[in-house]
């Protein structure tokens, strides 16, 4: 079970019932979870809530290096780890969607991408919309459909290492050694 920074509650956040996608209801992102009350105590159905609700901790919780100021509720976006830890996913409420170029969460997105260039990766969701924070740019890459994964790659050029992002049929994801 993860371990939460003591200290730390959803209390009355519930912004994950929000951007997260959640199969088992069939809840795209970006819409309210029609078991969320939100502002009046979040889950409705709390105790029966299912195991990908029951066993869900977003970063803020998680990390003890996010500040207050990384409470979902108050960026208005929320952080998740995914993919064996190597991509580091920010989920935006598509009724902020450009909380995540605010100031101080954009220069530390950029600090983190810069830090484990080719080891971890930053990508924004706002609803189906990726956007990937590279230590040289960010990327656009529009829609990004359920069939779809993103591929990160680099290259060296004359003035240094270069970063690009794809979107590519999750099926020809190469596992890079």
């Amino acid at each position: 079970m993860a371990k939460v920074v003591p200290g730390r509650s959803c209390g009355d956040c519930s912004l994950c019932c929000k951007v997260m996608q959640v199969d088992e209801f069939d809840k795209p992102p970006g819409v309210w979870c029609r078991h969320c009350a939100p502002g009046r105590g979040g889950c409705t159905m709390h105790e029966a809530r299912p195991p990908v609700c029951r066993n869900y901790f977003c970063g803020w919780l998680l990390s003890s290096n996010l500040g207050p100021e990384w409470q979902p509720s108050i960026c208005k976006m929320m952080m998740n780890f995914e993919k064996d830890r190597r991509r580091i996913s920010v989920h935006v409420d598509p009724g902020h969607p450009a909380a995540w170029q605010r100031e101080p969460y954009y220069s530390r997105f950029k600090q983190w991408s810069r830090e484990n260039e080719g080891q971890k990766f930053l990508i924004v969701y706002i609803k189906q919309r990726v956007i990937v924070i590279l230590p040289d740019k960010d990327v656009d890459l529009g829609r990004k459909e359920p069939n779809e994964d993103i591929q990160i790659f680099s290259r060296m050029t004359p003035q240094g290492r270069t970063w690009g992002a794809v979107k590519i049929p999750a099926k020809e994801i190469q596992v890079s050694s």
